[in-house]
């Protein structure tokens, strides 16, 4: 077989692309330090990459949505503490006031419209700029005297009034305070919880606030907050098939179903107060007993929850490092082996250079040609 020049030239040539293109594949390894740096280099180890990489984006998710739902427990938690020392001291004051004097317990009901204040105060609790105890509607306060207007239809008006009201005056407010309607339902309120139609102009699409004012032949009649979110609540994805839901529906807490209202027991008491009523007084203490019952069973529905979640949180945590550890095995780079490789690619890359220049050589008759 004749070799020739050309023969030996293009199979050089062939050979020292190969070595550069090696040398390139070494001297990238070792900036990037990733022995895979495109899908040509290992099909097979970047498709392991990949999910490796999806699987830790993924357990992070978990750890964000555990981490965000153990806040909002805590809060829950601490909030409901709260709420639980105020009921206490209502009870108190309950207690006290059965045998109270007229004096006593007229100062007792202005404490007492303090306590309910501050206690719808923490039920309309805000994590960031979404009410928690509202459920799905995390835009609205929980409770209070709030009525929507959507698709220029406007909903009906809710409140608790403690007693029958012959005259009710529902004065509805935008954001600036201002008043913009006035209703006044015929037949007045009754005890409980009303439900008035609007009427009258409808303003633009949104949430507005109102105030009530009753009153009977004896006087004012005290009303209290009702529900205005709905029975949604948090969904906490904390697995492949894990999952927690929390509750966000307010009235769990403080108007549970076929249970005692928080609220229209303070508006008893204070109307019970304001009247100098004893017997009243005194069957209300055993009921604000109830309530804090009511709200110890929630707290305590809430204690397995945050264990379930810190178990979670805990079994991520030490999978995490073992995805990485996996992760760095198939993509990092030995960086002691990759530059001896380096090394001796450049040796060969030289040698063949130099065999290739004393074996190509140009003579008289490639000058002739």
């Amino acid at each position: 077989m004749r070799v020739t020049n050309s023969m030996m030239s293009t199979t050089l040539t062939r050979h020292l692309m190969r070595q550069s293109e090696s040398l390139y594949r070494v001297q990238e390894q070792i900036a990037t330090q990733k022995k895979i740096n495109k899908p040509s280099d290992d099909p097979i180890g970047m498709r392991q990459i990949l999910q490796y990489r999806n699987k830790l984006a993924t357990v992070d998710q978990y750890m964000d949505n555990i981490q965000r739902a153990t806040t909002r427990l805590e809060s829950t938690e601490l909030t409901l503490k709260v709420v639980d020392d105020l009921v206490s001291v209502v009870r108190e004051i309950s207690q006290q006031q059965a045998k109270g004097t007229t004096q006593s317990r007229l100062f007792a009901a202005d404490q007492v419209r303090d306590l309910y204040d501050q206690v719808v105060e923490l039920a309309n609790f805000k994590n960031g700029n979404t009410y928690m105890f509202s459920g799905h509607k995390t835009d609205r306060a929980a409770f209070g005297h709030v009525v929507e207007v959507s698709g220029g239809v406007a909903g009906n008006l809710e409140f608790g009034l403690a007693a029958n009201a012959t005259n009710v005056t529902i004065e509805v407010m935008d954001d600036s305070g201002a008043v913009i309607n006035t209703i006044t339902p015929a037949g007045g309120g009754a005890d409980g919880v009303n439900s008035v139609a609007w009427s009258g102009p409808v303003p633009a699409d949104g949430l507005y606030t109102f105030i009530v004012t009753a009153s009977d032949a004896a006087g004012d009649v005290v009303d209290y907050a009702t529900y205005n979110g709905d029975d949604g609540s948090v969904r906490v994805i904390m697995g492949e098939n894990t999952e927690l839901n929390i509750a966000a529906d307010g009235r769990e807490i403080f108007a549970p179903a076929g249970l005692l209202d928080t609220f229209e027991i303070f508006a008893d008491l204070i109307t019970a107060l304001e009247n100098d009523d004893s017997a009243a007084i005194d069957n209300l203490t055993p009921q604000l007993d109830s309530v804090r019952t009511q709200i110890s069973e929630f707290r305590a529905a809430s204690a397995p929850k945050l264990f379930q979640l810190e178990s979670t949180e805990n079994f991520w945590a030490n999978y995490i490092p073992q995805l990485e550890k996996m992760l760095g095995d198939t993509e990092n780079t030995d960086l002691n082996q990759a530059v001896m490789e380096l090394n001796q690619l450049d040796l060969a890359y030289q040698s063949t250079l130099a065999t290739a220049s004393r074996i190509i050589q140009p003579s008289l008759v490639n000058f002739l040609k």
